[in-house]
């Protein structure tokens, strides 16, 4: 059995991924194929996770720890491995979030959500990348309403 044919050759994390990652909840073969396959970030992702940062209590006594987590894991990511979603691609999720928003009556809060969630599958489409995420309700319904992009859920 040839395991770089079943690998894909290029992930596109989703937010979901680095939240399990730093609570210790990524399963084992997701950490595994992380390190077998080329992992791409998204400037979204990133955006997702310093709003975090801005969110927390900065008199809880796991503030700090946190921030810490979250900084260096931002840090760390290679510049040559980071997808910036262009002006194309903003114009397509938009559009798509929107449908979402409508077909599904979200609620204005969870808008900003539909909207990032589009943002990084349209990102994936473009470059060929297959968005690694936990979150099945949102991007798999995303794929359906635009089908074409590769997703690979984990639980």
């Amino acid at each position: 059995m040839d395991l770089d044919k079943k690998l894909p050759p290029n992930l596109l994390l989703d937010t979901t991924v680095y939240i399990d990652a730093f609570q210790g909840r990524l399963p084992r073969d997701i950490d595994i194929l992380l390190r077998a396959t080329r992992v791409f970030h998204s400037t979204v992702t990133e955006a997702e996770l310093a709003a975090t940062i801005g969110r927390l209590d900065p008199a809880d006594k796991r503030t700090a720890h946190i921030v810490k987590t979250i900084s260096t894991s931002l840090d760390r990511r290679p510049l040559h491995r980071i997808r910036t979603p262009d002006r194309e691609t903003w114009r397509e999720a938009a559009i798509a979030s929107g449908i979402i928003e409508r077909l599904q009556g979200y609620a204005k809060a969870d808008r900003r959500r539909a909207l990032n969630d589009a943002l990084i599958y349209f990102t994936a489409l473009k470059h060929g990348d297959t968005v690694l995420t936990r979150n099945l309700g949102d991007f798999d319904f995303l794929q359906q309403v635009m089908p074409g992009g590769r997703m690979l859920f984990y639980v």
